[in-house]
């Protein structure tokens, strides 16, 4: 298995559609709005940039397919508030294979 940045276009299609995958049999998912999550990860559209930064990575199986993704966020204004240098996980995904 290997950990990808997010990069290409090809990688936010691969980000996006993960979840599709994984619960296209659950009736009770309801799929986010593409667009909404693209501005999480959008400069001008997400305050938080101002004063932050993030990276995505999807997690590939050895033959190069996606099984799961996740992304990191740390704000510089808020991170150093206090005694213990804090930032934010989120977009956790993977296939159920153990």
């Amino acid at each position: 298995m290997k950990l990808k940045e997010v990069i290409s276009d090809e990688d936010v299609q691969q980000f996006m559609l993960l979840p599709l995958r994984i619960y296209k049999a659950d009736p009770e998912w309801i799929r986010p709005l593409d667009k909404d999550i693209e501005q999480v990860f959008d400069p001008e559209k997400n305050k938080t940039f101002r004063h932050g930064e993030l990276i995505r990575w999807l997690l590939q199986d050895d033959q190069g397919s996606t099984i799961g993704r996740v992304a990191a966020f740390v704000n510089r204004k808020t991170a150093t508030k206090n005694d213990q240098p804090t930032g934010g996980l989120g977009f956790f995904e993977c296939i159920d294979h153990q």
